[in-house]
Formats: structure tokens, sequence, C-alpha cells
């Protein structure tokens, strides 16, 4: 039998909102599966009393090592301000470290699917990663020396990846990254704000690893922020085109600015915080004071 897959997570306490509705969505759908969280910095202290109550474990494997990694390709040619302190988003390269399938979700996606599609879309059956969505607009410079990578890129986004259950050792990165494979990523990575996402793809099209489309087949939705074709159902589930939607993606501002979706939102922040004080009151009134007195 394959082992369930591992969910993770990259959070600090600026995102706290964000976390509680995601785990929230989770134990609504019933998933059973194996959730870790990776500190994007060490501001944690409200995190950490949310996921006790959710039986969230730390995973910090290699921090040290990617942190430095980090600085040692971008201190050369830094991205948008605040900087260093953006670099904490390529912590999430920690979780190929695990040595079973996993899949990696930004703290701003609610889960809107049943588990057991879920899970059957994010396994990976051969080696390398997965994606389910693209974003062309924020992977390469219109420049000549991307030309070669664009024509075969798959533009996949950042923000939610499944591996295989083989473990990705921090070591090969630090070897892949030599100096003239850094200078010719600075050469062709987008900028405007973008840290993680053309590296990723960077990777994917050098051919460090294979990255493989979950949804070539139609099993369900490609939509990861609010349309107006999305239905949400009664039991919190949603679906665009008769095709179910695995999960919404916050970062789209059609979610975000849309008072249509506000009350699955809210919903979801509700239902976190009432989960939360139901396990620990103490944890509940020091966070609801830090969500909401800010």
């Amino acid at each position: 039998m394959t082992e369930p897959l591992a969910i993770f997570l990259l959070a600090n306490d600026r995102v706290l909102a964000n976390v509680i509705q995601l785990l929230y969505s989770l134990r609504l759908h019933n998933f059973a599966n194996k959730i870790f969280y990776i500190p994007f910095n060490e501001e944690t202290y409200f995190l950490r009393k949310v996921f006790q109550s959710f039986e969230v474990e730390r995973y910090d494997a290699d921090l040290d090592r990617i942190d430095a990694l980090a600085r040692r390709i971008y201190d050369r040619d830094p991205p948008a301000k605040p900087y260093p302190y953006c670099l904490g988003k390529l912590r999430k390269l920690s979780f190929l470290t695990i040595a079973r399938p996993a899949v990696y979700l930004d703290a701003d996606c609610i889960v809107m699917s049943k588990p057991e599609l879920f899970n059957e879309v994010f396994t990976m059956w051969s080696p390398g990663i997965g994606y389910i969505n693209t974003s062309p607009d924020g992977v390469y410079e219109d420049v000549p020396g991307a030309v070669e990578l664009r024509s075969r890129s798959t533009f996949l986004t950042s923000g939610m990846i499944a591996k295989s259950g083989a473990a990705v050792c921090i070591a090969e990165l630090e070897q892949f990254f030599e100096n003239s494979v850094i200078n010719r990523f600075h050469e062709v990575r987008r900028r405007d704000g973008y840290v993680d996402q053309p590296l990723w793809n960077f990777l994917v099209d050098s051919g460090f690893f294979p990255a493989v489309d979950l949804l070539a087949d139609a099993r369900a939705s490609r939509v990861t922020s609010a349309t107006a074709e999305l239905s949400l159902r009664p039991d919190g589930s949603a679906d665009v085109a008769r095709l179910p939607v695995l999960l919404l993606h916050l970062a789209g501002p059609a979610l975000k600015n849309t008072s249509r979706y506000r009350f699955l939102l809210d919903g979801m922040l509700l239902g976190g915080l009432r989960h939360i004080a139901a396990s620990n009151g103490d944890a509940f009134t020091e966070i609801n004071k830090f969500l909401f007195t800010r």
C-alpha cells in the first residue's frame, strides 16, 4: 500500500489567519494525512499554539544549509525588498528531503475536495515533482538567454508542488548551483519580487529533476482562484464545469476582493478558532487578541 501523502506548509505568525483557514479546511474534509510545517523564520510564537491544537509537527531538515544556499545564490543579485527576509520562501525546498510522498501547499490555500481525490491527484508514481497549475508571468525575463528554457518550460507555480517518495538531498542542490549556473540563473530569472518561483522552474527546465502535469487528464479543475463559474456546495466542496476543485489559492485577487466568497473564508477562520478554543482556551485568547486587535 502506498504511504499517505505528507502535507507541508511554510509559515510564520504573519500568515496566522491563513494557516488556521487551511488547517480547518483539512479538518472539515476529514483528512488523515500527517501535516508538517516549515518555519519561514522564527516568528512562530502564535503559530506554535495553533499547530499544537491541530497536531501539526515542525519540520526543519537542513534549514541552515538552505539558508546558506539562498544567500550564496541571491547575495550577488538580491530580489526585491525586503531582503534577505524574502529568502525564507526558499525554505520550502526542505520538504524535498523527506523520504515519502508529500505535497507542499502555500499557507494561503483552502482545501475544497475530499481527501481521496486530493491524495490521488497529488501522488507521484515516478521520481520527480508534479504540478497542477501554471504561471508564465513569474518565471523568466524576456531575454535571449531564456529562450531555450522558455521553449521547454512547464511554467509551474511553486505554491503547490507534489514530490515522489524519493528524497532529494540538499547537497545535490548545492552541487548543482555552482557559480556558472548561478550566473545563468540571474541572467534569465524574473524579478519584480519573484524569489522561489523562478528557481523551481529553473531546476526543472535545466534538468535537475523532472516535473509532470498531475492534471493531464480531467480528474479535477485547474482553477485555484475563485471565478464566476465556481460553485460552492453545502458540504464545503466546490466544482467548476462539473469538475471538483482541489483547493483555492487566496493569492488570487479575484478571491481576496470578492465579497461573494467572504463567508467561506470567514467560516473557515471561525471554525478553526472554535477548534482551538475547544482544545486550549488560553491559546485561543492569545491568538484571538493577536488576530483582531492589531
